[in-house]
């Protein structure tokens, strides 16, 4: 059994909390540590029940609660093998193990997705506990078959669904930053998440939550929307044949449980 709390999903930060019957993990500590472990014990997880965190690339938004979370806490950090170093930099007591393969935690089995994105190396996840199986893949710029194999075993994931490429390009962002996010080393757009979605027809995916949405490029209502008329496209109908959240940057009230 896997149980997911989506804690903060957006540029200002990204933190998922993945716990079986033997062990909890944090994928992610981006936002303020205050924040992160007031939401962690609004679900009843204290900084020490937390037996890893699971680091997905380098940017800030991924891993600015890691310093004083390691000041206060001892907590075991996994990184992708080229950002060890600089994950060691950041960090206080924990000790920091390189990720370049699958490997477990406690209970939990874990695979690894190369993202397409502007870090020095971004990983996506899957974890596995049993027969449950969920995927995390943010940060992102590429819409792949290999992206869909790696998700289509699972029976719930979490996709990013940065920005609507219209309101992306009438808005305000430089024309440098507008390009860095369209571009392949940047986000899915809502447009390139309904791809995916497509692909995923006929997988065992029946839960979806739609993350790392822009606050100025995107609006909930719009990522749900293209979503689920990208899945009705392929005759799955949204509330019959599979579930859709939308992540918040600021309060979830999303969880999964996967038996």
């Amino acid at each position: 059994m896997l149980k997911i709390f989506p804690l903060f999903s957006g540029s200002k930060g990204n933190s998922t909390l993945i716990r079986s019957e033997q062990t909890v993990i944090l994928l992610d500590a981006g936002f303020t540590y205050h924040a992160l472990t007031n939401a962690l014990s609004e679900r009843g997880v204290a900084p020490k029940d937390v037996n890893a965190i699971v680091i997905s690339h380098e940017h800030a938004d991924h891993i600015g609660a890691l310093p004083m979370w390691t000041k206060h806490t001892p907590t075991h950090v996994y990184a992708p093998a080229p950002i060890e170093d600089v994950v060691r930099q950041r960090v206080y007591s924990s000790q920091v193990s390189a990720i370049d393969g699958s490997f477990r935690i406690g209970d939990i089995g874990v695979e690894t997705f190369e993202c397409s994105h502007d870090a020095t190396c971004c990983f996506g996840y899957k974890f596995t506990c049993g027969a449950s199986k969920f995927a995390c893949v943010t940060d992102t710029g590429c819409v792949t078959d290999a992206l869909a194999d790696f998700l289509r075993d699972c029976q719930a994931v979490m996709l990013e669904s940065n920005h609507d490429e219209d309101m992306l390009k009438r808005g305000e962002y430089s024309y440098r930053l507008k390009r860095r996010i369209l571009s392949p080393c940047g986000h899915l757009s809502n447009a390139q998440t309904a791809e995916v979605l497509k692909k995923l027809k006929g997988s065992c995916v029946k839960t979806v939550v739609l993350a790392h949405l822009s606050e100025n490029n995107n609006t909930k209502e719009i990522a749900f929307n293209s979503a689920v008329n990208a899945c009705l496209s392929c005759g799955v109908v949204e509330g019959r044949d599979i579930v859709i959240y939308v992540a918040d940057q600021y309060k979830n009230e999303v969880s999964l449980c996967l038996d």
